[in-house]
């Protein structure tokens, strides 16, 4: 299967014939290496010394834009959201929206980038597959050898980056804090197949309703730090947390799906621990700790066995007579 583009020229038309496969892997990489990325962005914003910004200025910057830009969507929707379940709609603000970005943010402010991709995207399916045994959605039996070989290596990874702290006493709060931010995302992640809500759309509706909500609180009972931050700063953010992560990741990634597939798309989260861990290393210099490292391969290799598209059982073979 392939796409065909054809770009007009003044004399003649030229044909490019792009496979899909190759269109999704693309895109299925810019999603995750936009949101491992901004792993590292956003403790670039929150743990230097030098800058005003906290996880509360963040939150703002991360969905003004994408609420204005957006807004056209809410209002094409909304006559489906009245008829939404709240609950799920209350979920989707919280996993996806300020809480979450509030809770990374804060434990970011102590945790490494190379710990957050282990703790957020490096656990998120695991996660995802505990809540769905919680409620009963899923039994245990409904998942491969393959994937609860993942679910395994994952929560390996969870006790060799998250173990230590939590077993000493002391720097506990930023993991803690990033294994709760990552429990919202899978809630989100639950709730957006019951919404049935496009990824632009649930993009669309959690950026307004985190403006909304967040706003007064932000102007009223918090410290803004935006007012003491540079220009340049701020404009880095806006277009990074808001631009690249909540806008283009999602499209990119919604591309990969059509493409590839949900299953093979969401392998892609494999990519994130890593590229968190090179980000950090690169604007931060902040070099993995081993454990911290050994963390990283058992969550890069449990999310890819998760994520893996079991096979199904094929029937018996006809014989030819």
């Amino acid at each position: 299967m392939s796409q065909t583009l054809t770009l007009p020229l003044p004399r003649a038309a030229l044909t490019l014939h792009v496979p899909a496969e190759a269109i999704g892997l693309v895109a299925g990489l810019a999603a995750a290496t936009i949101w491992g990325a901004t792993l590292a962005m956003t403790r670039l914003g929150v743990a230097d010394a030098a800058t005003s910004l906290g996880p509360h200025d963040l939150v703002l910057l991360r969905f003004i834009g994408p609420a204005a830009l957006l807004l056209p969507v809410v209002l094409r929707v909304l006559p489906r959201l009245c008829r939404a379940d709240l609950p799920h709609l209350l979920v989707l603000f919280a996993g996806g929206g300020a809480p979450f970005v509030l809770l990374a943010g804060a434990g970011m402010q102590e945790a490494s980038a190379a710990d957050a991709g282990a703790l957020l995207p490096g656990s998120m399916p695991l996660w995802v597959a505990a809540v769905s045994l919680l409620a009963g959605q899923r039994g245990l039996a409904a998942f491969s050898a393959c994937q609860r070989l993942g679910f395994a290596l994952m929560a390996l990874a969870v006790a060799l980056v998250a173990g230590p702290a939590l077993l000493e006493g002391t720097g506990w709060r930023g993991p803690a804090l990033l294994i709760a931010a990552s429990w919202l995302a899978a809630l989100y992640t639950l709730a957006l197949r019951r919404a049935g809500l496009t990824a632009l759309e649930a993009t669309a509706l959690v950026s307004l309703g985190s403006v909304l909500g967040f706003a007064p609180l932000y102007l009223l009972a918090m410290e803004p730090g935006i007012g003491g931050a540079a220009w340049a700063e701020i404009a880095l953010h806006t277009v990074w947390q808001g631009g690249l992560s909540g806008l283009l990741a999602p499209m990119a990634f919604a591309v990969a799906v059509a493409k590839l597939g949900a299953a093979r798309a969401a392998a892609f989260g494999a990519l994130s621990p890593a590229t968190a861990a090179l980000f950090g290393l690169v604007l931060l210099g902040e070099m993995p700790e081993p454990i911290v490292a050994a963390g990283l391969v058992a969550a890069g290799l449990g999310v890819a066995l998760a994520t893996r598209e079991a096979r199904q059982p094929q029937g018996p073979r006809k014989v030819r007579s």
